[in-house]
């Protein structure tokens, strides 16, 4: 997914994302996603979860996740990182 930072405080960081991202983790941030628009599928940890709008999704730390097999789009979500995503937290994986 692709972000836009709205706030970024010492503890937190809320974005608007949209889009698709290849499967990673991010080791030092949990995320959590809640669905505003569109409708489809993500993959977190192996397993496939379908999300609609007013779906809350969390990622935890260090949890493989990938984006969306879109149903109805396109998708965006609010984006919670906490702590706050360093620029080098998202490590790409197989």
């Amino acid at each position: 997914m692709h972000g836009k930072a709205l706030v970024v405080t010492d503890n937190a960081t809320i974005g608007i994302q949209s889009g698709n991202v290849n499967k990673h983790i991010h080791a030092s941030s949990d995320e959590i996603q809640y669905i505003i628009e569109g409708s489809g599928a993500m993959w977190l940890g192996g397993e496939r979860r379908d999300f609609k709008p007013g779906t809350l999704i969390i990622i935890p730390k260090g949890t493989p996740h990938a984006g969306t097999l879109v149903t109805s789009g396109p998708v965006k979500a609010i984006a919670i990182k906490i702590p706050p995503q360093a620029p080098d937290d998202t490590v790409f994986v197989d």
